[in-house]
């Protein structure tokens, strides 16, 4: 069987800044009660004129020119989105003709927040049974523009940005060694963004993002916990033997509570949501991004989503 590894990263934020004194002025709120809460003291917005294609773009490119993949060999695009700036073609199509792939596969998936190790996983797919060397996985969301910001609960969680990562079988060197996918649809109306139909009838209220926050919170510390013991297992490796675990950027009394429960002092848990917010399947890619440069041959890192499904996934990887 092939081995399978990333071999290039990117990512990429808007410039335009949303504090949260920004948000004291446009809704009931303060500052300490979002830290509190939350652990957000910024976000990153897209302006009214912008969509989110050119940041996916430029974390795809920053990903290439890493690997050193010339456009034309890149087989497929997967992107990760469950706010694309138009619903067709999928954006991954307009990614790889912005990139030039012009020989590429692409198709987009919505696994919410989960969305980026969804997409790691189904592309380790394609490179170990098809005919194919390098792939590249995006995401890039823009979930502002769903947000209600009178609601005081919700429209201080999200921000915008992007993420890329190249996947390759040609002799990689930060191999993907286990991966792990699962959802309960049983739960799929605990996180909800509404479509069309709510548009045209001028249903606003059931357009906008809504979520059930205990339920979600119990939901998202027990699954990081879990993955956190199932997805090594795979690998024959003990969780005490992970060296960082990267886990969706939801609020950090999410990522805080599920690091308590997990026995390991030598595991660090790494966490921007400060910077960024709630990304959706952007915030895997923006924090791996930014601790990359920080990791050692050998390491082991733990990427982690959960999300909207409700939808959850894992994957290993070795430096």
């Amino acid at each position: 069987m092939k081995q399978v590894g990333i071999c290039g990263i990117g990512a990429a934020a808007p410039q335009k800044v949303l504090t949260n004194f920004d948000l004291e002025k446009m809704v009931d709120t303060s500052d300490e009660w979002i830290v509190t809460r939350t652990g957000i003291r910024e976000r990153r917005v897209l302006e009214k004129d912008e969509g989110i294609l050119g940041y996916i773009v430029e974390a795809a490119e920053m990903a290439r020119k890493q690997s050193g993949i010339a456009p034309e060999h890149i087989d497929f695009v997967i992107n990760s989105t469950l706010s694309p700036d138009r619903i067709s073609p999928a954006q991954a199509f307009e990614v790889a003709r912005e990139l030039q792939a012009n020989q590429a596969f692409c198709f987009d998936l919505n696994a919410a927040c989960s969305g980026l190790v969804y997409g790691v996983a189904a592309a380790e797919s394609f490179l170990k049974t098809r005919d194919v060397k390098y792939g590249l996985v995006t995401a890039g969301e823009q979930v502002s523009r769903f947000l209600d910001y009178t609601d005081r609960s919700t429209c201080v969680l999200f921000g915008d940005g992007a993420a890329a990562l190249m996947l390759t079988n040609d002799n990689p060197e930060h191999l993907i060694i286990a991966t792990e996918l699962g959802g309960n649809p049983a739960m799929s109306e605990e996180v909800v963004i509404g479509g069309v139909r709510h548009l045209l009838n001028n249903q606003h209220n059931d357009y906008y993002f809504k979520q059930n926050g205990k339920t979600v919170f119990r939901f998202a510390v027990g699954k990081i916990k879990e993955l956190y013991e199932t997805v090594p297992e795979k690998a024959g490796i003990r969780p005490d033997q992970i060296k960082y675990l990267i886990p969706h950027q939801a609020n950090i009394r999410i990522i805080d509570a599920a690091a308590k429960e997990i026995v390991s002092g030598g595991t660090e848990v790494i966490a921007n949501v400060d910077r960024y917010g709630n990304t959706s399947s952007a915030s895997i890619g923006l924090a791996l991004h930014e601790v990359w440069g920080r990791f050692n041959k050998g390491d082991l890192i733990l990427l982690v989503g959960f999300g909207a499904g409700l939808s959850w996934g894992g994957v290993l990887i070795q430096w």
